[in-house]
């Protein structure tokens, strides 16, 4: 059997399409008739997935991981479908970090310094682990991720996908641990690389 993959990750996907799918309000209600047309997010299609994610995802459920690769290719065929993965990385990181214990996440509040970091860290790479099926590694006040396969990888051999992890890890420091963290994506399969490697830097440290 395939693995499960968590419903949260395709959810943020398709909510990253209707996102920017949608037209500004700007009182143009009939152009934005005819772009509802034409607009895979403003479809009803979309809507009912959506639905369907959010209330699977609410109760911590799973997906199939063909259904979640599907959904990824399907932002894959578009033009601005980097931009899209991205947006959708940081809805995920906000819903993975939902699932913080609040006693876990008084304590990073209440720790001092590095002390505070290093729960962070730690926390950080859990909900990595278990909701974006990301192995961040945490190594002397760093993190780390290598992936030799991916479900953007899946999707899109180029590695455009890859877009979505950069900013989930990035978002999800945030989230967290209130950490502005740079994540840079190394080396990557898509451009001739041997595997994937994402590494979250402190944005002082680049200053």
């Amino acid at each position: 059997m395939s693995p499960a993959v968590p419903a949260l990750i395709p959810l943020a996907l398709l909510e990253a399409v209707q996102n920017i799918d949608t037209p500004p309000d700007d009182g143009l209600g009939a152009l934005a008739d005819e772009l509802a047309a034409k607009r895979l997010g403003l479809s009803p299609t979309v809507a009912a997935q959506v639905a369907r994610y959010r209330e699977r995802a609410s109760g911590g459920s799973t997906v199939a991981d063909e259904e979640a690769v599907a959904v990824f290719r399907l932002v894959g065929r578009r033009p601005d479908a980097v931009l899209v993965y991205a947006d959708a990385g940081r809805r995920a990181a906000r819903y993975a970090a939902r699932r913080l214990g609040v006693v876990r996440r008084a304590a990073i509040a209440a720790a001092p310094g590095r002390a505070a970091v290093a729960l962070a860290l730690r926390a950080t790479s859990r909900l990595a682990e278990r909701w974006l099926l990301a192995d961040l590694a945490v190594s002397e006040g760093s993190l780390r991720c290598a992936m030799d396969d991916s479900l953007g990888l899946r999707a899109r051999d180029d590695g455009a996908g890859c877009q979505f992890y950069a900013t989930a890890f990035a978002e999800l420091l945030r989230q967290v641990g209130d950490l502005e963290w740079s994540v840079t994506h190394e080396t990557c399969i898509g451009r001739g690389d041997r595997h994937c490697l994402w590494r979250a830097m402190r944005t002082e440290a680049l200053e």
